[in-house]
């Protein structure tokens, strides 16, 4: 299924702020005024490619290794994860900011994604819209996706495009845009520092 035309960056970004504070006050999370309750990963292993970047990000006996994107918005960005030992099963992953810290970690809902790299088919999966207790973005962590196919069409293509479909049974959408200049090149280092960790 085709995606209709995208949103202007601006107007996206409006929406997404209008989601998030709908979320907030539907859900009642209330703010947490302590940063001691967030989680910090280390980070190590940085690399920039283009607007992609490559890294490791460590807690404790917790590792992942990240091809992120975060120049596309100000407020969010996208992520490929692979975890040591699990290199063949990568997620993506979008964090959003929510404008204040959550009470509780918590899934909020799952509706259906469609992810498109250009104008090339949609592959649809299942978006997790979660919150984590003492940080205040929103994680959207995309499931069912045919990660090989994502993986080739890196290669040549400039945008990923996703939709989320806000309820499941309703046509009220979030659109985001993300380059892929310099995605393939961050997917490759990934899986190689995944496999040497």
């Amino acid at each position: 299924m085709p995606i209709p035309p995208l949103f202007s960056p601006r107007r996206a970004r409006l929406l997404r702020l209008s989601v998030a504070a709908a979320l907030v006050s539907v859900l009642g999370l209330t703010g947490v005024s302590s940063q001691a309750m967030a989680v910090d990963f280390d980070t190590s292993a940085h690399q920039t490619h283009q607007n992609w970047q490559t890294l490791i990000a460590t807690l404790g006996d917790e590792s992942h290794v990240r091809a992120v994107q975060r120049t596309s918005y100000s407020d969010a960005m996208l992520s490929v994860n692979a975890t040591p030992g699990h290199c063949r099963t990568p997620w993506i992953e979008v964090r959003s900011d929510l404008g204040q810290r959550q009470a509780v970690s918590e899934v909020v809902n799952r509706v259906p994604i469609d992810l498109l790299v250009d104008e090339q088919r949609a592959q649809t999966g299942t978006a997790v819209l979660s919150t984590q207790r003492g940080d205040d973005g929103l994680y959207v962590r995309v499931n069912g996706i045919d990660m090989d196919l994502l993986a080739s069409r890196l290669a040549t293509g400039e945008q990923l495009h996703l939709r989320l479909r806000m309820t499941p049974d309703t046509s009220d959408y979030w659109f985001m845009s993300f380059s892929l200049n310099g995605a393939f090149t961050a997917w490759q280092r990934m899986k190689t520092l995944c496999r040497a960790s």
